[in-house]
């Protein structure tokens, strides 16, 4: 994903970006290293890597970005100094801790097209850099306080934070359960999408709209963030299942760790629904197997084609934006940025 020029959000991610490399590089223990480098701030071991530009399109901190859209949607312009800074980085650390967890549960070797934290330090130091990264996200939140914000206003904003990072960790303890089965509905995948994505992107909305004061917009904003959260997760089913991964090798157009661990992405549950017998007994033997081939996937991108799964996934991912600024129909916003913003998480192709 990128932000396709858009000086706007650009500004504000550049913003998130330099918050957060300033709470990081405040400490000098060994471990931020590791953190600074999955941000891609820094080189491994031996690696001469010390050029960064946060305002590079490819640098998208989506959901701190979240918070600074919505905050800038309700009561623009925000600055660089406010207290929305702060939030959004807190959402965004958040968000990268379960990231650097993700990778070491799929055993996905590569991020960003760079050696993944556990694949260059090992997994033990990969779960202490996204321990650090949950606690720093809570600290950045606490020391909201320093920027006069009152207590009652910081203790909610903890509140929405942690009541993100659960939901988060229900929804993904729910899709590694899925892993191994094959009869999970559409349903079931919306649901468990609402937790592990919609739930932070709806935090970082609540955390905007709290933040500038206009309590009345948190839930609206909540909600409009729930249902892009879940938007943006098929989107990035359907380009994780049919597009060039960016957290895989590209050596011979290797699938993705995500599709040959055999994790239940939107278009495959759909296709299954819909298969014929035949065609069930074909995905289920291509599913039983403990790990999939890249040879397998050929097939299985074939057959959920053949079968709608593409087709439904995007349909549904238009439906949702549209549920999504039904939420917020009635309040007065910057409904122009929002779009912008919602375009770029749930770009398909």
């Amino acid at each position: 994903m990128i932000l396709d020029n858009n000086n706007e959000l650009l500004e504000m991610n550049k913003w998130i970006n330099e918050e957060m490399s300033s709470v990081i590089s405040s400490r000098q223990l060994g471990l931020y290293n590791l953190i600074s480098y999955h941000f891609g701030w820094s080189g491994k071991p031996g690696e001469d890597f010390t050029t960064v530009d946060f305002s590079s399109p490819s640098s998208l901190r989506m959901y701190g970005l979240a918070c600074l859209v919505a905050a800038n949607t309700l009561d623009p312009p925000i600055d660089q100094g406010s207290p929305v800074v702060g939030a959004g980085s807190a959402i965004e650390m958040l968000a990268t801790f379960a990231e650097i967890h993700d990778d070491i549960q799929a055993g996905r070797p590569i991020r960003n097209e760079r050696d993944a934290v556990w694949w260059v330090w090992g997994p033990a130091q990969a779960i202490n850099a996204g321990d650090g990264l949950h606690a720093l996200a809570r600290l950045e939140i606490l020391s909201l306080t320093e920027k006069n914000v009152d207590a009652e206003r910081v203790f909610a904003a903890t509140s929405i934070l942690d009541n993100a990072a659960l939901a988060m960790c229900e929804g993904r303890f729910a899709e590694l359960e899925a892993q191994e089965r094959i009869d999970i509905t559409v349903e079931q995948y919306l649901e468990m999408a609402k937790s592990k994505s919609g739930s932070i992107m709806s935090g970082a909305m609540k955390l905007g709209a709290l933040l500038t004061g206009k309590t009345e917009m948190i839930d609206p904003l909540g909600e409009f963030g729930s249902y892009i959260g879940v938007a943006m997760q098929i989107a990035w089913d359907i380009r994780e299942l049919y597009g060039k991964s960016s957290h895989t090798s590209n050596i011979n157009e290797r699938p993705s760790e995500e599709v040959l661990n055999k994790k239940k992405l939107l278009p495959i549950i759909v296709a299954i629904s819909n298969a014929d017998i035949s065609n069930k007994r074909k995905l289920g033997e291509i599913y039983f197997k403990r790990v999939l081939a890249p040879a397998d996937v050929e097939q299985v991108r074939k057959l959920v084609s053949e079968l709608g799964g593409r087709d439904f996934a995007v349909k549904t991912v238009d439906e949702l934006k549209v549920k999504a600024f039904a939420t917020i129909s009635n309040i007065d916003c910057d409904v122009s940025l929002l779009n912008s913003f919602s375009k770029i998480l749930t770009k398909v192709d």
